[in-house]
Parts: C-alpha cells; sequence; structure tokens
C-alpha cells in the first residue's frame, strides 16, 4: 500500500489515534525492578506480600502465603525461579476455578468447549480462539479475582462474536456492567 493510501486512511482517525496513545501513557509500568531480596514486596490475588527468605541447608522448597507475608524456605539461591514457579504453579488451578464459576453462572458459554492455558506474555492479558483454546497471561495471578474474572469473561465473549465488534461489547456490558472499571483497575495495578 502506497504511503498516500495509509494516510488517507489513518487522518481521520488520527485525534483518536493521540488519545489512545496519551492514555497508554498512564500505564507506563510503576513497579520497579524486581530484585527478588527479603523485604521487597510481591503481588498475589491483589495484594501485596513481603518477601520473607529462610535459607536452609537441605530440604525440600516452600512457598507460603500469609499474613502479609510470602514466606520462601528453601537451600536454592534462584528466589526468582522460585516465586515464578510458585505463581505458575497457583495460576492454573485459580484460573481453571473461576473460568468453571464463570461457565456455571453465565449458561450461555457452557455449550462451548474450553481448553485453558497459560503462560507469561508480553503484551496481552489473554486471547481467544474460535476453536475454544483460551490462553491467559500467567502474570495475571497477581491481579484481583474481580480482574482475573474480567478477563476470562473478556475472552469467553470472545466465543460468541470473535472480534472487537459493537456486539461483543454489547455482551461484555450484559454481563459485566462494570466491566470498564475492572479493566481500568487491572491495568494500573499492574503496571
Amino acid at each position: 500500500t502506497s504511503v498516500e493510501k495509509i494516510i488517507e486512511k489513518v487522518k481521520p482517525k488520527s485525534k483518536w489515534i493521540i488519545d489512545q496513545q496519551r492514555a497508554f501513557e498512564l500505564y507506563k509500568p510503576f513497579t520497579t525492578e524486581r530484585n527478588y531480596i527479603a523485604g521487597e514486596t510481591h503481588r498475589y490475588l491483589g495484594r501485596q506480600y513481603k518477601l520473607v527468605i529462610n535459607k536452609i541447608e537441605k530440604g525440600k522448597t516452600t512457598v507460603s502465603i500469609a499474613k502479609g507475608l510470602m514466606t520462601i524456605t528453601t537451600p536454592k539461591d534462584n528466589i526468582e525461579r522460585i516465586v515464578l514457579d510458585f505463581y505458575k504453579d497457583r495460576a492454573g488451578a485459580i484460573f481453571e476455578k473461576i473460568l468453571e464459576s464463570l461457565k456455571q453462572k453465565f449458561p450461555q458459554f457452557d455449550t462451548f468447549e474450553t481448553i485453558l492455558s497459560h503462560k507469561y506474555l508480553k503484551k496481552r492479558w489473554g486471547s481467544c480462539s474460535i476453536n475454544g483454546s483460551i490462553l491467559l497471561n500467567t502474570e495475571l495471578i497477581k491481579a484481583s479475582k474481580a480482574c482475573i474474572e474480567y478477563v476470562v469473561l473478556h475472552e469467553l465473549c470472545h466465543l460468541i462474536h470473535p472480534n472487537h465488534s459493537k456486539d461483543f461489547y454489547r455482551l461484555l456490558e450484559d454481563l459485566l456492567p462494570n466491566w470498564e472499571k475492572v479493566k481500568n483497575r487491572l491495568e494500573q495495578s499492574l503496571a
């Protein structure tokens, strides 16, 4: 396509594009780079937990969450890997539970076969293919349950409307009237 043709198509939307770019500037990362050291805070299901590291000579690595603390007891040195594996392990069960809960709550999705998986994604919270494969970003395990439910419901709506059409947003609005507030909370809490 020629540059002139691109400009012809983009120019009428230029104000909207600039507005979107400004809006996304608000979501630039506020979180400092993680060092995975004692005293640092990490999020899990929408709450902050202070990292406590108990080094042991031998034994099995454990991670526990209680009373505002994420306590890691381990003979290993790679705390980052332990935390990421903890998130990965917890995400599978929690995401599956939320998916099943939403399918029970909204029977229009119950007829669809879904396959849920998750992995660390750089640019999106989730995706859904027409065959019912839902992929979620493992990072969602850091968000509140309401935020995770929003993303799962968003992807379920794609089973009925595979694009972001007016019908898609109408369905999402019918099922979750405050979805925009929840989306904004997600974007801001995990920025």
